[in-house]
Parts: structure tokens; sequence; C-alpha cells
């Protein structure tokens, strides 16, 4: 006689036609489930293939089907002519009743710096007004569309196989004609790599040049993802003040004597949107080849001046070969591209190569080759020239829209750089409040408080001129100017 089997336990299973899974996985699913969860005890007997069938209201074939890949999967046993049964070691112990408070698992120092950043909304759709968005709509699309056709026609081997290690030959030497011609770096091809954009560049540089324990110096306010790069690294991540020239190096040698690295953006300070004049740029190289430091050089947008002046990057000055040039094309292209670079003197580039190779392997061939050939036609300095344009007219218009409607709230600072406005709240508003009303009112910005460490930290907004067009930048302001007055008003 056939063992009996419980009905009951197979009163929950629901089988959708209309669904996209075929029928025989969702019997699987219901029963693996059933077993995993204990309601189906171990060497419990199932039903037929056609007992089943006729419950479910499908085929034998779907049953069937079902049994076999449990069976397959070991969640399930069949003994010769007594039936299919629940594999004895199949089956869970119940799980413990839920705790009403969970603390935080345990994990490595390097987990609690980075889940312990403040995070604020982000679309992973950029509206006005994300700070680091380029201006996409006027990418030439069409341009670069036929670059992506025409290279996926050249070579497919290439474009899907595996990338160069240090990164697509052709792309770096456009990268190095590029630096020298318009940054006035001193650098070839081969001490170039490509990388999946400006923060790998971070995280390599404090991975292969610092250990635990040494010193950095970084910018204070400055850019939280740089200063979380090298966190990551050492617990002695210094924060030297920055005033209108840039990082004080004499606060920074009463600080800490012997930096390891010093990270700076010297084109244009994050946030605040200084140049570091070539008085500071020398004294601090100078003091960097007599400490032995090396100099990481954050160059996110200097390609995007749009005042008529060019400053020199720090590399360009470097006698010593104390720096790492630090820079992507996520500013100027579009993020989505990921795709950046750092280069690195001579004698460092194969760590750098080995250490990228570990942790990333290679950047998106096909996004190199495209970006090579972009630069190669000369579309990417005729892209650069256009975009200065826009971006100088839509700072000016936000500056304008801002000053005659926000003046008793905001204090917006003059651009002629990239592609953020930076402003300081002056009515006592938190930012970060600002920040998150905003996006639930459908604008986006970053508040210019998380970039700075100390307890007198400045409150303020990062508005990115870029990303918006003229229309978009009138109906933002409005919005801002309501969410803020309504936030004051609250206050009060």
């Amino acid at each position: 006689m056939a063992p009996r089997y419980r009905e009951s336990a197979y009163s929950e299973i629901q089988v959708d036609p209309a669904a996209a899974e075929p029928k025989h996985r969702q019997v699987y699913g219901a029963l693996r489930e059933a077993i995993l969860s204990g309601r189906l005890r171990a060497d419990e007997p199932l039903p037929s293939t056609r007992q089943l069938a006729q419950l479910l209201g499908v085929s034998r074939n779907t049953v069937l089907a079902a049994y076999e890949v449990l069976i397959g999967e070991g969640f399930l046993v069949s003994r010769g002519g007594a039936g299919t049964f629940v594999a004895h070691n199949a089956v869970r112990a119940p799980p413990p009743p839920p705790q009403a408070f969970v603390e935080p698992r345990p994990l490595s120092s390097t987990a609690d710096a980075l889940r312990g950043r403040l995070l604020y909304p982000v679309s992973s759709v950029a509206r006005p007004f994300h700070p680091s968005s380029p201006g996409i709509d006027v990418f030439p699309m069409e341009a670069w569309t036929r670059i992506i056709v025409r290279q996926t026609r050249v070579d497919r081997g290439r474009i899907m196989g595996e990338g160069a290690q240090q990164g697509y030959l052709p792309l770096r030497q456009q990268i190095a004609l590029h630096l020298r011609l318009f940054r006035s770096c001193r650098c070839d091809a081969d001490q170039i790599i490509v990388t999946s954009g400006a923060h790998l560049g971070y995280f390599l540089s404090a991975m292969l040049l610092v250990d635990a324990g040494d010193s950095v110096w970084v910018e204070e306010p400055g850019y939280p993802d740089a200063r979380l790069a090298f966190r990551v690294r050492t617990s002695r991540v210094i924060a030297v003040p920055v005033d209108e020239a840039g990082l004080d190096i004499e606060t920074g040698r009463a600080l800490s004597a012997q930096p390891r690295v010093i990270y700076v953006t010297p084109s244009h300070q994050w946030p605040l949107g200084g140049v570091m004049p070539v008085q500071r740029r020398l004294a601090l190289l100078d003091f960097a080849a007599s400490r032995g430091a090396w100099i990481v050089e954050d160059d996110y947008d200097g390609d995007l001046r749009f005042d008529g002046q060019s400053y020199a990057g720090l590399q360009g000055l470097d006698k010593a070969q104390r720096v790492i040039h630090v820079g992507t094309f996520s500013k100027t292209i579009y993020p989505g591209l990921r795709l950046g670079y750092i280069v690195v003197p001579p004698d460092l580039v194969s760590a750098f190569v080995a250490g990228r190779t570990a942790i990333d392997r290679y950047p998106n061939t096909l996004a190199q080759c495209v970006m090579a050939e972009f630069m190669e036609r000369g579309l990417y300095a005729k892209h650069l020239h256009k975009m200065r344009a826009v971006y100088q007219e839509r700072h000016a218009l936000l500056r304008t829209r801002l000053e005659s409607k926000l003046a008793n709230a905001l204090r917006v600072k003059p651009a002629t750089v990239g592609t953020f406005t930076v402003t300081e709240l002056t009515n006592g508003l938190d930012d970060v409040g600002v920040v998150r009303a905003l996006a639930e009112a459908g604008v986006e910005a970053d508040p210019l408080s998380i970039s700075s460490r100390g307890s007198e930290r400045k409150q303020g907004l990062l508005l990115g001129h870029a990303i918006a067009r003229p229309e978009q930048i009138r109906h933002g302001v409005d919005v801002i100017e309501r969410v803020i007055c309504g936030m004051a008003r609250g206050a009060s």
C-alpha cells in the first residue's frame, strides 16, 4: 500500500498559467520552499505525479519535470516502487524567532568606514541640479553613435575580447597628446593607465601608496569620496584647511609634518571652487619632494574652464616625479561611459597596472575604442569648446535667477570652471534637510556641509548648472525658492 500524503501541505501552491515562468518551475519553486521552510518534513511522502497534477490542475508532465529537478538537486529521493520522499538532509531546522533589535553584524574597519558615509537622495538618472552631471543635451550623440557602429564593424575580436591591462593604446596616446597640449602635462602613453572613472584612481593610490598608520593630507573642506578612499587604508587622514590659495601647507605641516600622500584639487577646489596659484603649487611640490610624499592631483574638470584662462596641472610642474594625476571623462562626456585615467611616474607604472588588474581587470574595451576615435577625429576638442560656452551661459542664468529670487537665503559664488555653482545658505537652514526636501520636489543638489569634517561646517548647496537647460534652470530655481521659503517659515 502506498504511503499517505498530507493534502493540506499542498493547499498553498498556486500555478499561474499566464506567468512568464514555466509551470514546472513554479511547481518546483513552491515544493522547494515548502521543504526548506519545514512545511514538508524529512522522509515525508509526496503525492504521485498523477495525484499532484490533479490537485494543482496541471499536466502530469509538468509535475514530473518538477520532481526530476528536485531529485537532481537532492531535495527529493525516489525509493523504487515505494514512491517519492523528502530527502532526510534537505530540511532545515526551524529558524529562531526574530529578535526585536538586531545589532549590526561585525565587519572589517574598512566596511565601517564605507557604510559610515552620509547618504542622501540621488537619482540614477540625473536631474537638475545634480552637481557632477554634464550637459547631456548638448552631447554630439549622432557622431558618437556613428563611431560606435564603425568600431563594432572594424574588429569584433578586439572589442569583444580581453582588454589591454594598461588600457587601449590608441586611447592612451590620445590622452597623452591632449594632456600635453591643453593641461601642460609632461607625459607619454606609457605613463597612462585607463581606469573605470576617477574613483578607481583614488582607491588605487590609497592601496598602493599608503600603509596602515601613514599620514594622508586631504583638503578641508574637500571631496568626501577621495577622503573615504584614503580612510579605508589609514585612520590618519588629516583634514588640512584651504584658504584663498588652496591647501594651507604651513597648517598641514603643524598637523602632520610627514605625510605619505597629499590629495589636492588645484585646478578647481572641491567644493569651494578656488584655483591654486602657481606660487602655492611650487611650494607644495617642493614640500612633497623634501618629505618624500606623493601628491594625488585630482583634475576632475580641468578641461572645463570657461573664463578663457589656462592653468597648468601640477604634474607638468613636477620635477621630482611625485605627482599622480587623476582625470576622468565623466564630466566632459557622460558618467555612464565609466572611463578615467591616471598618469603616474614611470617607475610606478608596473605597480599601478598590477593593482588595477587585480581589482578591476580592464575598462570596457568598446568604450575605449570609441573614445580614442572621438579624440583622434578632433571631436573631443570641438565638444569641449562648445560646452565651455554653454556652461558659462547656464551658470550666468542660474546665478542671476538665484540672486533675484533668493538673495535673503542664498549667497551665490561666481564660477569660472566646471559643472556646478556653489551657494551658501544664509538663513540658518540645515543643508542636508534642504537637499532631502528638494529631492522630494524633483530637484537634485549636494549639501555643502558633507565636504567638511570639522564642527564648523558651512551650510550651502552645490547646484549643477551644466545638466539644466535654460527653462529647467528657471523652473528649478522656482522650486528651490518654494522649498527654502517654506522651510524657513516652518522654522520660525
